[in-house]
């Protein structure tokens, strides 16, 4: 009986162990992801001669958004069109000052 107890344990706590693991990665990955979709978005919307200030407000605002309503897998299949919708949310949230 201890041995099945034990083994029952065992169990349960290297389930919970991978949920952990699971969660630890996903979070490892969003953090990756959000610094390095707002460094690559800031770079390229300040190429295209939108002030620094604004594009990191509009980067930072898009990223959160992404990270609301997508999971992670469902980041790493992004499409343009998904993400066009949410910037356009973006900039109507932070309008370019003329």
């Amino acid at each position: 009986m201890r041995k099945i107890v034990a083994t029952a344990l065992a169990a349960a706590f290297l389930t919970a162990s991978c949920g952990d693991g699971k969660k630890s990665l996903d979070d490892s990955f969003n953090k990756g992801f959000h610094e390095k979709f707002i460094a690559s978005c800031v770079d390229s919307a300040t190429k295209s001669g939108a002030p620094q200030d604004l594009a990191t407000k509009l980067c930072t605002c898009t990223s959160d958004k992404v990270a609301e309503r997508f999971s992670v897998r469902q980041k790493m299949t992004l499409k343009d069109d998904q993400l066009l919708p949410i910037v356009q949310e973006c900039r109507a949230e932070y309008p370019a000052k003329p």
